[in-house]
Order: structure tokens, then sequence, then C-alpha cells
């Protein structure tokens, strides 16, 4: 064989060898380069935290709503690209608040993820220091199309979610659906709408198309296809990986409620135990004295902070904080009493 037929021959192994190398290496820079642009967009939610990812983008939604009936074609083009933008957003918070809320959640995300990670990376994700594995799979995800909205959805849900959006009902009637009106009239209807924003949103990103003419209709079909979609998947998940979240005013309050009784009724457990303990030393005087000094501290500083404010959501926020204080002195008797007394 000639000089040139070895060369020949050898070109297609060596090329798939440079192919698979390049590709690791991209790979390689892709992962390391995550930690930088998922803090970045992180940035640019508000507070920095994605559970106000849905409120981001229903804002986005609400500006560029005012472009419609303009009789400016380019705002109608710049409103597609927008709200498809603002649908992205809230899908990127809604997977990063998924998978970080629940176990189960998490092990269906894993099996989503198919990047390779060296054992030092994948430390860095479950140490959670500079980025959550719930940003990562947010990051990983795929959200260009309504199937990708759809199967990712579907898999780390863990059930069907068109079925799921076919029975959809506001949050605040989620105690009673069969008697809620549903949010999706038509869910074949909402997927096909979204389809083509993004279909508009894809050619008005990557195309001069300088002769391709969004209307109003057109414009705020895709607008109000997205704030649906948005809203129906918010109530799936409101209604099912959430159902035990409070949402209302006063299942607040009725929660904060509960874990404040919860708290007490612990608390009243371990010091019974610690009083009989000092009992058994000789007095249990001091331990009397020192937790209704404990009690008054603690209930006047309920009464002079969140106490005092005016807002229906204040009564919530200071009986969590009060349960947490009870919570802790409960946790505190019991530490004191199994050091005293190991058996």
């Amino acid at each position: 064989m000639c000089k040139r037929a070895i060369l020949r021959h050898r070109d297609p192994q060596q090329n798939f060898t440079m192919t698979t190398r390049q590709l690791d290496n991209s790979t390689t820079r892709q992962l390391g380069n995550a930690h930088n642009e998922i803090g970045e967009m992180r940035s640019r939610i508000l507070w920095g935290q994605w559970r106000l990812a849905q409120s981001d983008a229903m804002d986005r939604l609400r500006v560029v709503r005012g472009f419609i009936g303009s009789g400016n074609n380019e705002l109608h083009r710049h409103a597609i690209v927008s709200a498809v933008a603002a649908l992205q957003t809230w899908y990127r918070g809604t997977l990063v608040e998924l998978v970080d809320h629940d176990e189960a959640l998490r092990g269906r995300a894993a099996e989503s993820i198919t990047e390779r990670f060296t054992l030092k990376e994948a430390l860095g994700w479950i140490s959670g220091k500079t980025a959550t594995f719930g940003e990562l799979v947010a990051h990983a995800a795929p959200c260009n199309s309504v199937t990708d909205l759809m199967s990712w959805l579907t898999r780390i849900l863990g059930f069907d979610l068109k079925e799921a959006l076919a029975r959809a009902v506001s949050p605040y009637q989620r105690d009673d659906p069969d008697n809620a009106p549903r949010l999706v009239v038509d869910v074949d209807v909402l997927a096909t709408n979204i389809g083509e924003a993004f279909r508009l949103r894809h050619i008005l990103a990557h195309e001069a198309a300088p002769r391709l003419v969004v209307d109003a209709e057109t414009c705020a079909r895709a607008l109000d296809s997205v704030q649906q979609w948005i809203e129906a998947v918010a109530a799936v998940i409101w209604a099912t990986v959430y159902k035990d979240v409070p949402l209302s005013t006063y299942e607040m309050n009725m929660h904060a409620r509960g874990k404040v009784q919860s708290a007490r009724t612990e608390l009243a457990k371990h010091l019974r135990n610690a009083l009989e303990a000092e009992r058994k030393n000789g007095s249990a005087k001091w331990l009397r004295e020192n937790h209704r000094d404990w009690h008054r501290v603690v209930t006047t500083w309920a009464q002079q902070t969140y106490g005092r404010l005016e807002g229906t959501m204040w009564p919530s926020v200071g009986g969590y904080d009060l349960a947490d204080a009870i919570a802790a002195r409960a946790k505190q008797m019991a530490a004191w009493v199994r050091s005293t007394d190991p058996g």
C-alpha cells in the first residue's frame, strides 16, 4: 500500500479520535462554564430568587402586551420574542424549584441528565455552594419547543402533564376541583399556539425575514397562550407537588398556627422530662424560673415585632418565627436531659 493510501486509510480513525476529543473538551468547557452562566442568570432574576421567576415572566408579558395593536410590525415581532423569553425564564425557575423541593423529583431529574461529570464536579453540584442541582437541571434542560416543555416536566413530575393540564383549576380552588372552571379548555389548541410562538421566535431570532408580518391578532394569541400555559402548569404543580403547602392567607395562618401548636406539644414533653430530672437532683426551682424568663422573652419578642405590624401576611410570618423559637427551646431541653441521663 502506498504512503498516500496509508494516510487515507488512517484519516477516518484519526478524524474520529479528534472529533471525540473535541466533543469531550466541549462538554468539559460547557460544564466548567455552567456555574458562571447559572450565577449570571440568577442575578437577573428578581432578588436572585428562582421562586420569583414567574413574577418576572408575568411582569414582562404585561409590559410587551402594551405593544399589541400599535400598528407597528416591529413591536409585534419584539413582543413575540420577549414572550417566549419570559416563558423560558419561568420554565427554568420552575425546574429549579421542583428539583430542589423533593427527593423523588431530584431522582427523576437526575435520570434526565446525560452530561458526564468528574467526581470533583459532582461534589460541587451536591454541595450547592455556588449552584444547586436544580439549577444544573434547568441549565441542561432544552426549552426551545412545546415538546421540550411537556416532556421534561412530565418526566420530572412523574405523571402525564397533558392530562393534568386538561383538569387544571385555579390553585385557590384546588380543594374542590370538580366544581371549579377549567383553566384550559383545549390542551391541544394551547400546545399548538405555544408551538407557533416558538416557531415565530426562532424565525425572528435567527433570520432577517423583512417581509414577515406579525399582526395584532397573532401577537395577542401568542402572549395569551404563554400566560395561560404558565398559569395552568403552575396550578397543576400547586395541586400535586405543593398540595400540602399553604397558598392563601387563611391557609398560611392555619399552617403557622399548627406549627406553633406542634412545637408547644414537643416542648411540653421535654420540659416535663427536664423537670423530673432536676427534681431527682434536688430541686427544679431554677428550671421553672428559667423557663418563665424564657417564655417572657419569647412572648415579648413576638408581640413587639410581627405582632404589632398591620397586614394580613404578618400573623403567619410571626407564627412561623414563634414556632421556630419554641422548637429550638424543645431541642435545647431534650439535649440537656440526654446529657444528664443518657438512659
